[in-house]
């Protein structure tokens, strides 16, 4: 898991290496970079986060964690909303 968060990071802060000690704003990061890593993140790990679980992350290993943790946590169900008549 490290090593292919690592890579995302890389690929999207256009950098050639990220160590589990470096910090995603201190690389370059933004919220444009932040957001594309998110839901790069989410689709290949299936997990939830949200944006603020990488900006509350300090290094690549903070955030690695959070998404471990993530991935222990059952998904939250999906809500269909229905209308009056049992219409979508």
């Amino acid at each position: 898991m490290l090593e292919t968060i690592a890579a995302v990071w890389a690929e999207e802060l256009d950098v050639a290496q990220v160590r589990p000690q470096d910090g995603f704003f201190e690389l370059g990061g933004h919220s444009l970079t932040a957001l594309r890593v998110v839901y790069r993140v989410r689709d290949e790990f299936s997990v939830d986060l949200s944006l603020r679980d990488l900006m509350a992350s300090r290094t690549l290993a903070d955030f690695v964690s959070t998404v471990r943790a993530a991935a222990e946590t059952p998904a939250r169900p999906v809500v269909a909303l229905v209308g009056r008549r049992g219409t979508r």
